[in-house]
């Protein structure tokens, strides 16, 4: 097979080859005979986003007669939850019907962070991947982007992919969702720091606080921050007014006898001072 795996030649010869056991252990698809095709198809979606199967081929320089190969390694990883499809697009190929387009899920993240040159664009990976999401995302990688170089985030990955891979026993069995692999990251006991490492903008509370003289940052707090902060600022709000209702009807409930006719007293309670405040509340929220 004519096989241009470019993707591989640096990690190959990677001198860490503790790590490289731990990749080939702890993560089943790039620990199997297919692995080379498996990393290859996992890095390439990694670095440009959601693709159809045949642009998969076309950006590995592959001809068009390893599109089998690369079909077969697909359906695999999507099989193994590496790969979601990730929406269609209509085609030139099988007249103009809609075919699937393969995007990372965040087992399939976690994979390709093994490979060197994704670890080196992480960020982009993040923000070409739609599958990849979480809460403020923009924001928060606008703020990684600004505190962090690429090449602090490239040994902070690899250090952080390594002890994740120590703490947990198979990456297939963790749970494909970012809370479930939250909670194995919860479990690591030590992230060891690589000598000499220091973050180059971390250095006081201050760095933090001049983000904001950055434009792209002061507008994406404003337009997305601030906002968030305002609607569940609200929520909590309205939650604990209710708490407080709620407590009132129990101070009133907590008084009753069974000589008081409870269900009289209580509907007499909801009519003329329940409901109202009842009213008033749905009306702020």
């Amino acid at each position: 097979m004519r096989w241009k795996a470019h993707i591989l030649s640096k990690e190959s010869s990677h001198p860490h080859s503790n790590f490289n056991e731990l990749v080939r252990t702890r993560i089943p698809a790039l620990g199997k005979r297919a692995a080379a095709n498996n990393r290859a198809v996992l890095g390439k979606i990694a670095l440009e986003g959601p693709l159809l199967k045949y642009d998969v081929c076309k950006k590995l320089d592959l001809h068009v007669s390893d599109y089998g190969t690369i079909s077969r390694r697909i359906d695999a990883l999507t099989k193994s939850a590496y790969l979601e499809e990730a929406g269609k697009r209509a085609t030139r190929r099988g007249k103009q019907t809609k075919q699937s387009l393969y995007g990372l899920t965040w087992r399939g993240f976690i994979a390709s962070v093994a490979i060197k040159e994704v670890r080196e664009n992480i960020l982009q990976v993040l923000k070409k991947n739609p599958l990849l999401a979480f809460p403020e995302k923009e924001l928060v990688l606008l703020a990684i982007e600004e505190l962090v170089t690429p090449q602090e985030l490239e040994t902070i990955a690899r250090t952080v992919l390594e002890a994740f891979l120590r703490a947990i026993p198979n990456l297939e069995l963790v749970e494909n969702n970012p809370m479930s692999i939250l909670a194995w990251f919860s479990s690591i006991k030590e992230i060891k720091s690589p000598a000499g490492f220091r973050l180059s903008k971390l250095q006081s509370p201050e760095e933090f606080l001049k983000l904001l003289d950055k434009p792209t940052i002061l507008r994406a707090v404003k337009d997305k921050l601030v906002p968030f902060i305002k609607q569940k600022t609200k929520e909590t709000k309205a939650v604990y007014q209710m708490f407080l209702v709620l407590n009132e009807v129990a101070e009133f409930i907590a008084k009753l006898e069974v000589a008081d006719e409870p269900s009289k007293r209580i509907k007499e309670y909801y009519d003329n001072e329940l409901k109202p405040k009842l009213e008033r509340l749905s009306e702020e929220i």
